[in-house]
């Protein structure tokens, strides 16, 4: 019997505590679908300016955590004396996750706004450490402290090059750029018409719809000189990868990537030309944009 009445006493106090966990948890997972689920019919990643796992990632961890704060009474949210261990570990891995999250949108993001992460990052660091300064250190010195520490300090810095020095493109001009090549991409019956650029003799060889890195464009293919070049509309612009320029005649951004010329019009054209050299793409633009596509 007292065995019994010890038991239902734990599954009393354990239940709570495992309800407590699996609100933010559910929240998590059901933001994180949400957004993958509207992202399937509106392109926010590329509106937002984010890799779409990372971004879903970061919002699912960000509500999960944002409910665990709310469930936390005010005054264990932030550390202070006589809190127990116990109390400041759970303080420090919420504030680690949010570093987690913060981390993700930074390395998913190809904006300017990345620089506003990383800031942010360095932040959540700053604060983990002050948070992790009020536990008791009872550990001592060892003689393998010092190797371990240089092992992770390299670790950690291969790491950072590794990140920082990643190509991250926006996702629809990586699609893009591997579309134009020797293998075609598969395509569906075109829901847009072809513009006709008969005016500087580019004859039409295959169109189509396809999903261009979260974007839902139709693609062009023109014979131009004996050569491919490829124009996709959509109903939104193109983002801009880093080291694009500004254009004029028609305004836009121009870049090149690996060899490859990129181009875009004038605000509400939508539209993006990939082609083997810059003078190509310029007049390809300038056609689409006389049309008003």
């Amino acid at each position: 019997m007292a065995d019994t009445k010890e038991r239902r006493s734990e599954t009393k106090h354990t239940r709570p505590r495992a309800v407590r966990w699996l609100v933010p948890l559910v929240t998590g997972l059901l933001v994180t679908l949400g957004v993958a689920l509207v992202s399937v019919f509106y392109p926010l990643p590329v509106l937002i300016g984010s890799q779409p796992l990372p971004l879903f990632l970061a919002l699912g961890l960000g509500a999960a955590l944002l409910v665990v704060a709310l469930q936390t009474p005010p005054g264990a949210r932030e550390p202070r004396l006589g809190m127990s261990r116990r109390e400041l570990a759970g303080l420090l891995a919420w504030w680690v996750g949010v570093l987690l999250a913060a981390g993700l949108l930074w390395y998913g993001t190809y904006k300017a706004w990345s620089a506003v992460t990383l800031l942010i990052s360095i932040g959540l660091i700053v604060k983990i450490v002050q948070v992790a300064s009020h536990f008791e250190s009872r550990v001592g010195f060892r003689v393998w402290m010092p190797f371990a520490a240089i092992i992770l300090s390299f670790a950690g810095l291969v790491g950072l090059g590794l990140v920082w020095g990643r190509t991250n493109l926006p996702p629809p001009i990586v699609a893009a750029l591997d579309a134009y090549g020797p293998v075609e991409p598969s395509l569906t019956p075109p829901t847009r018409a072809a513009p006709d650029l008969s005016s500087i003799n580019a004859q039409l060889q295959q169109s189509g719809d396809i999903n261009l890195g979260g974007m839902k464009t139709t693609k062009f293919t023109y014979v131009f000189h004996g050569s491919g070049v490829d124009v996709y509309l959509a109903d939104i612009g193109f983002p801009a990868p880093r080291g694009s320029y500004g254009a004029e005649n028609p305004p836009g951004w121009w870049g090149e990537v690996d060899g490859t010329s990129l181009r875009t019009g004038p605000k509400g054209t939508n539209f993006l030309v990939v082609a083997w050299d810059t003078t190509v793409a310029d007049r390809f633009a300038a056609a689409l944009a006389d049309q008003h596509v």
